[in-house]
């Protein structure tokens, strides 16, 4: 199986490269250690502690096992690959005194993969979510290095798809030692391919380091945005296009409606997926006759009618002056969904849309705790984020359920730690 693989790499590799490139550039900030893609690190000496090889792909997987790596770093080397510049920024920015060599996650091609593990020679790897890289898995099988999945899910497309290769993903999942599951649907799925014992500790996620705002901070947070002290805010969090408009559009249909009441005191916080959109969302809005500022040029000189949340890294933060957020890719043309996790972890209730794929079981959990909302289209979009901008006692409920939700779910990483060292133990007495 590892043969044809190799066989097939370089072309499906070229094709997805030229695919993606334009994305790439616009992003920027590839040029960076660029040597790492092809498996040249620094040679690094160890120590007498066991080296683990980390790899999460991009920004929320790393922010994820942030206390998993805080914990293991007590007792083990930590090397941490990603895939994404923003990631990598993040690992530097929250990671310094916790690891020991930070880079970039080689391309799967045998020659830049073995150029890798020659140089930093792990003692285990822990791959994050659904990183299965079969020539990295084969690289440590052929070591004997064990291999731990963590924090393991199957989205319905890669379920789908494994399913339609079901060879494949046995060969692929048969190489795993030890796999930790998010959620039970995902340990079910994952044991449609893996005979052995799979255990669900909860979803890491869940512990993402955000500290809560006081509200002092809160305060001043909202007068950095532009935003009234006695404004009420809806936010999208990690829009995708069109999103915005529809945020807009209810930002509009909760004023008509207020404005027969007590006066137009909501205002609008968009936060992209992607933080490059900026100059397309500022000639948007240019367009739009309403007040606007951008997070990424600091504080607002005056008060705005909508804040573009333009930075990276930030959603868990600025979420915290939310009154009420959508979640963004949730409705057609778009699927699979956003992270409702930085909402939940503020106490903010929130709406989205029923293409929330990749969180469906998280999804399940806070609608049975009442926690959510889910809607089927724009209109109903509209309809219930602006009837309930106007049902104060009905966010209170949603936000002090989703709130309990989320400390309830907390400390998976603590297990999965504890999880890792039991096993490792094991694997070191045999």
């Amino acid at each position: 199986m590892i043969f044809v693989y190799r066989l097939l790499f370089f072309p499906i590799f070229l094709v997805l490269f030229l695919k993606n490139l334009p994305k790439m550039l616009k992003r920027g900030g590839y040029g960076g250690d660029w040597r790492h893609r092809f498996g040249i690190y620094p040679r690094l000496q160890k120590s007498g502690k066991k080296r683990l090889w980390i790899q999460a792909v991009s920004v929320g997987e790393v922010r994820a096992i942030e206390r998993l790596v805080a914990l293991l770093a007590k007792h083990y080397e930590i090397i941490l690959t990603t895939t994404t510049t923003t990631a990598r920024r993040v690992i530097g920015e929250n990671f310094p005194q916790n690891i020991l060599f930070h880079g970039y996650f080689p391309w799967d091609f045998w020659l830049f993969s073995r150029a890798a593990w020659a140089r930093i020679r792990p003692d285990a790897v822990i791959l994050v979510e659904g990183e299965l890289w079969p020539e990295h898995i084969y690289q440590a099988k052929v070591r004997r290095v064990p291999v731990f999945l963590i924090n393991g899910r199957l989205s319905d497309r890669s379920f789908q798809c494994y399913r339609n290769f079901s060879r494949f993903a046995r060969w692929i999942f048969g190489k795993l030692d030890f796999i930790v599951a998010s959620s039970e649907q995902n340990r079910r799925r994952i044991a449609a391919f893996y005979s052995k014992k799979i255990e669900n500790f909860g979803n890491i996620k869940c512990d993402i380091p955000a500290p809560l705002l006081s509200p002092p901070e809160r305060k001043n947070l909202k007068k950095e945005l532009g935003f009234p002290e006695n404004s009420f805010i809806l936010a999208g969090c990690s829009t995708w296009p069109g999103e915005e408009a529809l945020l807009l559009a209810a930002l509009r249909e909760i004023r008509r409606k207020r404005s027969e009441k007590s006066g137009g005191d909501w205002a609008l916080l968009l936060v992209p997926r992607h933080a490059e959109r900026r100059s397309e969302l500022v000639q948007w809005l240019s367009g739009e006759r309403l007040s606007f500022g951008q997070r990424s040029q600091g504080g607002a000189p005056r008060e705005v009618d909508v804040c573009l949340g333009d930075t990276t890294g930030e959603l868990s933060r600025l979420v915290q002056v939310a009154d009420l957020a959508y979640i963004g890719k949730s409705l057609p043309p778009h699927s699979g969904g956003q992270s409702p996790l930085e909402a939940a972890m503020a106490g903010v209730p929130v709406v989205y849309g029923d293409r929330m794929t990749n969180f469906r079981d998280i999804c399940a959990q806070i609608e049975r705790e009442e926690a959510a909302i889910k809607v089927a289209n724009e209109r109903e979009a509209i309809r219930a984020i602006a009837a309930l901008a106007e049902d104060l006692q009905r966010r209170k409920i949603l936000a002090k359920n989703i709130g309990h939700w989320f400390e309830k779910n907390r400390g998976a990483s603590e297990k999965i730690y504890h999880f890792i060292c039991k096993n490792l133990e094991q694997c070191k007495g045999n």
